[in-house]
């Protein structure tokens, strides 16, 4: 038998997979007086980083992000949110509830009257990898002879390098913000710099005699077209994995940006996002002015440039395309640019296009079916699908695992000290989803954006040398699976897998304890309560899904219409009959001559419990037993009826008439087996009268009477009767056991990949333990997707208080869907106001209200009993 140990299933091996990444990077920017500077900095910092061509640049205004960046930012799902522009408290617990970035940092204001790109370079908590760490692998396969197989772009500390090339190559040394090149890479690679002859041959400047240099920009880019040397930003974009868009806008043609502005440069920057990941072994986008294009050699080397580097055809094959694209020139001075290089022998399939704010923002359902790739050498196009493992609750032994091109590094080199991202899917030991699935995965952890539960999965760490000290949290990717950020010196050995009340306990009350404001730094995630534990009702629930074998066969045998009829009989229900309440009340209202009581008061409290209770005694008993031979005829009365309101189900076959009725004689061996039932013998003493109950297992040739001892022999034909579990009795008519299973049948069916819930739960908002502040009847997340659920057995149950409770824990706790559940079909008359008002009052914060009847959905009632 399998244990469940709070919805984490500690006796079964699990699945799980890993997966490395780069560190993904949001920079949001607005139109400042220090546009340029800020972009100076982002596009050397993302240079300089593994994976980091592929940053997204946000532009904002009024210090909120535009509204048409969103569906962008939530397929691009940024690591780290890095900041320029100061947001409101509002809009920053916005970012952190929507994207559950690892850190969202913001630049710390520049007090330089006359600043530049340095005053504004990021500043990450922990060192990323750096771009440099890909020259070993490409150095196996460069095409050169003599000296360093890969050759990078750089600029001497004396030159000052322009943004045609510090946008398009980039520099090792503005990126590495160091002029430093370490010993054991130089025979990997090397610098080609650029150093003027003054600067050369001005000892004071004390340039290397042995410097491998070129004079003049020109001939960098010269060496670039031809294929002898490399820039930072090709560097930076090789084998790194990547949220790959596919637009047909965007992706399928080479992007020359002309123009200056900060619009042209966003276009230049944002737009590569959209280029397949093939493509990833080469620039396909550059940017030049119209300064640039006025040189008199400098369009010949585009065209140039352009014909030798330009792979992009959509896939289709056939020519390279080419669109030259602008902010800010209209369309004639495109048009005059395209015949300028045509003159140069530009051999590109062109158009042109004009675009407005430099938004290159693919299609919505382009973004809706992004997925991550990579690029390899060979370019090959593959999808990322991560190395599986097997791993037993609650530890998860994880296989070795970084980034595969530095197989090719020496050991502890310094380009390879920066952090990646590990993302990593796991199995969930808890109830299975009954759905198809290849991979053998029944259920698993998709973690909620809304509530942050990665901090409850604790990793550890083999420190090797000098630990890197990552400071970015455990988060959650846009898929739902763990991030964790790791290193080569500090190497993720295994991760301790919480339960569900742990992660969500973590969530609700531990989430803003790592981060401590100081003044001016961004707001964080309040703990929404200081401390969460289960009600009473979540030890009955837990029972009930214990004694049954989990949520299907719970929902299976208390949900079918039948047994659940029968349990009923058996006292099973929470709801009492309208007739016996309407008989109740009548009496009540005959009996009491003053009716007005204050509850308030012990002695009215205390003189209505007893009116109550003397007016319900003529409430008839539910019976203690039912005999197999009545349960019979009552399944022959269910099929019966149950044919004549669907004939279209009529099989016609005896072999399946045959197998439903045996299917009831099956399912009570079932249940009986699991002590929801028990089986035995009722039979009447002859002398006291005494009603008798005899379990199968006790049954002897002569009985003896429970009262008088009087014996009497056993029948040969003995009359089977059932009895019921009386914690099972208990659990479905005094605790909401029964629309509990009902919800929670709904939620599961509705689920695809992972179901994951809390039974009821108590929240303490102080540190006052005696009293809960609020309680929730369900907690969940459904793929993803944060549920808080109200669940009532009947519409007499719901009231006003309830619905108003219900509202303030769901604004506290920001679910994205609340869920009142009433086990009735629909009344639209019962507090149909309230509940609209309610329902817009949520809507107003973001949530999403539904209103769940038996009418959206019905437990299955085919006249077969599952087995």
């Amino acid at each position: 038998m399998q244990v469940m140990e709070n919805g984490q299933n500690s006796g079964r091996e699990l699945i799980g997979w890993e997966k490395v990444r780069p560190a993904r990077v949001a920079f949001f920017v607005d139109k400042s007086e220090n546009a340029d500077l800020i972009l100076d900095a982002i596009f050397a910092d993302s240079y300089g980083r593994w994976g980091g061509r592929f940053s997204l640049i946000v532009p904002c205004k009024e210090g909120r992000i535009m509204d048409d960046y969103w569906p962008w930012l939530d397929a691009f799902d940024p690591d780290i949110v890095y900041s320029y522009v100061k947001q409101e408290p509002g809009a920053v617990l916005e970012i952190h509830e929507r994207l559950s970035p690892g850190d969202y940092i913001r630049h710390a204001p520049v007090a330089r009257a006359q600043p530049d790109a340095a005053d504004f370079r990021p500043h990450y908590d922990q060192a990323l990898l750096s771009s440099m760490s890909t020259v070993f692998r490409l150095a196996r396969h460069s095409p050169l002879g003599q000296g360093p197989k890969v050759k990078v772009i750089d600029s001497w500390h004396t030159e000052k390098a322009s943004r045609l090339l510090m946008d398009n190559l980039g520099s090792c040394r503005a990126s590495g913000a160091s002029g430093i090149y370490p010993n054991d890479a130089q025979g990997a690679a090397g610098l080609l710099t650029i150093v003027s002859d003054e600067s050369f041959h001005e000892r004071r400047n004390a340039v290397p005699q042995t410097l491998d240099r070129i004079p003049h920009e020109y001939q960098a880019f010269k060496q670039f077209a031809n294929g002898t040397a490399t820039g930072m930003s090709l560097l930076s974009a090789m084998y790194a994995p990547r949220m790959e868009v596919q637009d047909q806008r965007w992706s399928t043609s080479f992007n020359l940006v002309v123009g200056d502005s900060f619009e042209d440069r966003l276009l230049f920057w944002n737009a590569r996002l959209s280029i397949p990941s093939w493509l990833d072994g080469d620039i396909c986008c550059f940017r030049v002015t119209m300064e640039d294009l006025n040189d008199l050699d400098f369009p010949k080397l585009l065209a140039h440039l352009i014909n030798t580097r330009n792979h992009v055809n959509g896939g289709t094959g056939g020519q390279p395309q080419l669109r030259i694209r602008s902010a800010t020139h209209d369309e004639d001075t495109l048009k005059a640019v395209l015949n300028q290089l045509h003159a140069e022998k530009l051999w590109n399939a062109c158009a042109t296009e004009v675009v407005p704010g430099g938004h290159a923002i693919p299609a919505r359902d382009a973004l809706r079916r992004a997925r991550e790739t990579t690029h390899g050498l060979s370019s090959f196009h593959r999808s990322v699908e991560g190395k599986e493992f097997h791993w037993t609750p609650p530890l998860a032994r994880l296989p070795a695992a970084a980034p595969e091109h530095l197989r090719d590094a020496p050991p502890g080199q310094a380009f390879t000290l920066g952090c990646w991202a590990v993302d990593l899917r796991l199995e969930h030991g808890g109830e299975n989803l009954e759905l198809p699935r290849g991979t053998g995965i029944q259920n698993e952890w998709i973690l909620p954006r809304r509530w942050r539960m990665a901090g409850a999965f604790k990793p550890k760490f083999e420190i090797r040398g000098m630990s890197q000290h990552l400071h970015v949290l455990n988060r959650n990717n846009r898929d739902g699976n763990l991030t964790i950020f790791a290193g080569v010196n500090q190497v993720l050995k295994s991760v301790e897998v919480p339960t569900v009340r742990e992660a969500v306990q973590f969530a609700f009350c531990r989430d803003a304890a790592f981060r401590r404001e100081l003044q001016g730094d961004p707001p964080w995630p309040k703990a929404k309560a200081q401390w969460i534990d289960p009600s009473n009702e979540a030890n009955y629930l837990i029972g009930v899904l214990g004694l049954t074998g989990g949520l299907a066969r719970a929902r299976d045998l208390l949900l079918h219409p039948f047994l659940q009829a029968m349990l009923a009989d058996l006292g099973g229900t929470p709801n009492v009959q309208d007739s016996d309440v309407l008989r109740t009340a009548n009496t009540l209202a005959k009996r009491i001559s003053n009716p007005m009581f204050n509850l308030g008061e012990e002695n009215d409290r205390t003189a209505l419990a007893a009116f109550i209770a003397k007016a319900a005694q003529s409430i008839k008993a539910p019976r203690m037993w039912v005999g197999l031979e009545q349960l019979r005829k009552q399944w022959d009365a269910y099929r019966a009826a149950y044919y004549e309101a669907h004939p279209q189900e009529i099989s016609g076959d005896e072999e399946s008439n045959e197998r439903e009725r045996r299917a009831l004689e099956e399912t009570l061996g079932e249940m009986r087996t699991s002590r929801m039932l028990f089986q035995g013998y009722s039979w009447k003493c002859g002398a006291c009268q005494h009603r008798n109950w005899t379990d199968f297992q006790s049954l002897k040739p002569t009985l003896a009477c429970d009262v008088c001892s009087t014996g009497e022999a056993l029948p040969i034909a003995v009359s089977w009767h059932f009895r019921a579990n009386e914690f099972l009795i208990e659990s479905l008519r005094s605790h909401s056991v029964l629309s509990l299973v009902w919800l929670l049948a709904v939620l599961g069916e509705r689920a695809r990949n992972s179901f994951l819930y809390l039974e009821p739960t108590r929240f303490y908002y102080g540190n006052e333990y005696e009293k809960a502040d609020a309680e929730a009847d369900l907690v969940a997340v459904v793929d993803g997707q944060t549920v808080l659920c109200e669940i009532k057995s009947a519409w007499r149950s719901l009231r006003k208080s309830d619905l108003a409770s219900f509202v303030t824990l769901a604004v506290r706790l920001r679910p994205d869907r609340a869920i009142l559940a009433v086990m009735e079909p629909l009344q639209e008359k019962k507090l149909g106001s309230e509940i609209e008002a309610a329902a817009n009052q949520l809507r107003d914060q973001g949530i999403q209200f539904e209103l769940l009847t038996l009418d959206a959905y019905k437990p299955r009632g085919q006249p077969f009993l599952l087995t």
